[in-house]
């Protein structure tokens, strides 16, 4: 086995990637430690770089998961060193056909979204209430109704900055939004968020057709709710939890599927087009889920009596 020539194949990509690609030193650290390992891997099986197959990669890669425990992102960065190290040699004429060609995706790792609690959100809606009911000022009305409708719709903040006035039905409490695609959906809200609109609507100092404005007047942004959000939950005594706009959308959600809503009328009112994206939330409900069987199911409740 010629380690003289893993080092020489690995050393003249390195090269490449740092002089002609320009790739950051921290990149180019990362894709040798990769390759060095992958070697040292290949050694055990008196391979070669060159001789590699994709079943020899798809084993690395399987014995770092297991061994080093790497996270997706981790996995998926080794990949992608191995795809550009083979496609090199390949081109360079090292090597006759890319073993790493046969690799498969990566599937995305799906992180459980944050969200608040039915009693943190109460907390946090009954202090912006108390706070623009105490003054009745512009700026504390608007972040009442703002945030009520952020979590009574599930909208998201983008949909919120671009809702215009017509698009508002105080009387059947009901929201046009326009989504991604440009696809329409018609969202419910609930009476104390019409409440919160209604006094909101009639303060407000500027005539716009958009419903929420900043203190010059002009429509709110997503940047400048995640701000307003910041101050208000350091305020309000939460600055221990990370709660941004899209944290009432993820808790709308929640807490629907919590309170026994359809996965179907969820998907809806968030305007996913797929069933799957709103899958997702099923998982925070599985406690809830064991609780409700071992309440109702006939087997459980024999096993809970026989005990």
């Amino acid at each position: 086995m010629n380690s003289l020539g893993n080092e020489k194949n690995i050393q003249i990509f390195l090269d490449y990637l740092q002089k002609e690609r320009r790739y950051s030193p921290y990149t180019v650290d990362n894709y040798k430690r990769t390759l060095h390992q992958f070697y040292q891997f290949l050694e055990e099986r008196n391979l070669t770089i060159t001789q590699a197959k994709t079943q020899d990669i798809a084993d690395f890669l399987a014995y770092l998961k297991t061994h080093h425990h790497l996270k997706r992102i981790s996995q998926a960065n080794r990949i992608s060193a191995l795809r550009t190290f083979y496609r090199f040699l390949r081109r360079r004429g090292m090597i006759d056909c890319d073993p790493a060609d046969g690799l498969g995706k990566l599937n995305k790792e799906k992180k459980l979204p944050n969200f608040l609690t039915v009693g943190e959100m109460d907390f946090l809606l009954n202090y912006l209430k108390r706070k623009a009911q105490e003054g009745s000022a512009f700026i504390s009305l608007r972040n009442w109704a703002f945030f009520e409708l952020l979590y009574s719709s599930g909208l998201r903040v983008g949909e919120m900055t671009q809702l215009k006035v017509k698009d508002l039905d105080l009387a059947s409490k009901m929201v046009r939004v326009k989504g991604k695609g440009g696809k329409e959906r018609i969202v419910p809200f609930n009476e104390s968020t019409g409440e919160a609109l209604r006094e909101y609507l009639n303060c407000r100092p500027f005539s716009r057709e958009e419903v929420f404005l900043n203190s010059r007047g002009t429509p709110l942004t997503s940047r400048g709710a995640r701000k307003i959000l910041e101050t208000i939950v350091k305020e309000a005594g939460l600055g221990g939890k990370r709660i941004s706009p899209h944290v009432f959308r993820h808790s709308f959600a929640t807490h629907l599927l919590g309170g026994g809503a359809e996965l179907r009328m969820v998907q809806e009112a968030l305007g996913h087009s797929s069933l799957s994206t709103t899958q997702i939330y099923t998982h925070l409900n599985w406690d809830k889920m064991k609780r409700v069987y071992q309440n109702t199911h006939p087997h459980a409740k024999k096993v809970k009596n026989d005990d």
